[in-house]
């Protein structure tokens, strides 16, 4: 089937959202959430700090300088894996074509409920209400006859928009060429040069026909449809998560709460994937250096409780009783399989994780090191 309708579904600010959304006194405040390391960068900042000039990327220091009282928050992906899985549901329980485009990003076959007008948008809209009620964050959508389009429409509606292409060549002659989905800095600027300002006049002008990537990306925005290629999933190598510890972990036990919370993160990544994972490897960094370890599995599983079992016997093995300063962890070889394979304390287990992650500074084991959120 070629799908003729396609929408973007777009998380606003995504990461600031859900530390916002968790912690409400941030509410209208300036702050980014930043990664780890010695030298942090802003990965998400939400629209208060957006105004100030703030972009993702920007190092601490140039943020502060535009914004002395801007925030930082520390970043925990294990967290934001877990609610892009709860989007995923949502996502699936309205449309059942769809890719996961990255992690705050889906693209939706609108047309693969049936008629359009009188079904698909409703759809979409009642997607988007029920995000916002059942996870206190906001998302924009943008529709149109392509991914390019959507997108790009997704873009002129942020933040908290819903924007229908219908009429393609008065969105055409409005929309800036700058952006359009596709075109970069050093595209724009060729095009500003040319006095190309606006996508109707890239793509009547005939002067970009010699130029095959430009001709290509006439020819993308232009299709009518999508091949149903295009929402295929194709399973990563592999998915992993390293992690620079606020404070040095000693503690055996603490270390393995650590452990047990990326991989938790990492198993929501197999479950929106439908993957299953053949080896796990560990990596540690300690005072004398780096150290990493394996273990392989007969079977391709996606059982949380069995991998997280095995990482725990490989921390055990790789723990050298020294202060461990950087975690990491990866799942190897992975591949698409029916089901899930669960189990009867699956269940718990995902409580567990799921009411750590709505508080502040509780200290779980190896929790307290990745909950020390504000540091300003």
């Amino acid at each position: 089937m070629l799908y003729k309708c396609v929408a973007l579904l777009d998380m606003d600010a995504y990461f600031a959202s859900i530390e916002e959304a968790k912690n409400p006194s941030l509410r209208g405040k300036p702050f980014a959430v930043i990664g780890n390391g010695e030298r942090p960068i802003v990965i998400s900042a939400n629209y208060v700090a957006k105004s100030f000039g703030v972009k993702t990327g920007m190092g601490i220091t140039q943020a502060r300088e535009l914004c002395p009282k801007m925030i930082f928050v520390k970043a925990d992906f294990s967290q934001y894996e877990f609610t892009t899985l709860k989007i995923i549901q949502l996502v699936e329980k309205y449309f059942p074509v769809y890719k996961e485009a990255s992690i705050d990003e889906v693209y939706i076959a609108v047309d693969s409920v049936g008629d359009v007008l009188s079904y698909g948008l409703e759809r979409l809209k009642e997607l988007k209400e029920e995000i916002k009620e059942k996870l206190n964050l906001t998302c924009t959508i943008g529709v149109g006859r392509n991914p390019i389009i959507a997108k790009s429409a997704c873009e002129v509606a942020k933040p908290d928009g819903f924007f229908v292409v219908e009429d393609f060549e008065g969105f055409a002659k409005d929309l800036p060429i700058k952006n359009v989905v596709g075109i970069g800095k050093e595209s724009a600027k060729i095009l500003e040069e040319l006095g190309i300002e606006t996508l109707e006049q890239f793509l009547n002008d005939k002067r970009l026909d010699s130029l095959s990537g430009f001709q290509k990306l006439k020819t993308l925005i232009l299709k009518e449809y999508t091949e149903p290629e295009f929402f295929k999933f194709v399973p990563p190598k592999s998915v992993g998560h390293s992690l620079s510890l606020d404070r040095h972990v000693k503690d055996l036990d603490e270390l393995i709460e650590v452990y047990k919370y990326l991989t938790f993160g990492l198993y929501a990544k197999l479950l929106r994937g439908r993957m299953g994972t053949k080896s796990v490897s560990l990596y540690l960094k300690d005072r004398f250096g780096s150290f990493s370890i394996s273990r392989s599995f007969i079977f391709y599983t996606n059982d949380f409780l069995l991998i997280s079992k095995v990482v725990e016997n490989l921390v055990e093995k790789l723990f050298r009783g020294y202060h461990v300063s950087k975690v990491g962890i990866s799942l190897n070889n992975l591949k698409l399989i029916e089901g899930v394979q669960s189990s009867l304390f699956w269940d718990e287990q995902q409580k567990k994780f799921e009411k750590l992650t709505e508080f502040e500074n509780i200290f779980f084991g190896g929790y307290f090191v990745l909950r020390t959120k504000k540091i300003v």
